[in-house]
């Protein structure tokens, strides 16, 4: 069985526009109701973890592993993710090309 070559590519979340539009989180809670709520609904609470988590996501100072070759010692960290499907675009990624493997 072949063992897949795995290159890894540091993201930058917050380049990204979905990271700065809730990046400061109380203001965006704060013109929610006004600007979103007509069009998405009330705010559930437990959206409010959700996107805490995917700030959080893959920023090295909330947790990493340090990865390292043993063939080669190639080694770099790499940060953790929040595993959140659908509002994280790098975790959701993950999954899709996961599941989507076993199809193949």
């Amino acid at each position: 069985m072949a063992v897949k070559s795995v290159v890894y590519r540091h993201r930058k979340p917050q380049a990204t526009d979905n990271y700065r539009c809730v990046e400061d989180l109380e203001a965006f809670l704060q013109v929610y109701e006004e600007r979103f709520e007509r069009s998405y609904g009330f705010f559930r609470p437990y959206l409010q973890h959700v996107i805490c988590r995917y700030l959080e996501c893959g920023n090295l100072r909330n947790g990493f592993a340090r990865v390292k070759c043993r063939d080669c010692n190639h080694e770099y960290l790499l940060a953790f993710s929040c595993k959140r499907r659908h509002f994280c675009p790098s975790c959701h990624q993950k999954r899709v090309v996961e599941f989507g493997e076993g199809y193949v």
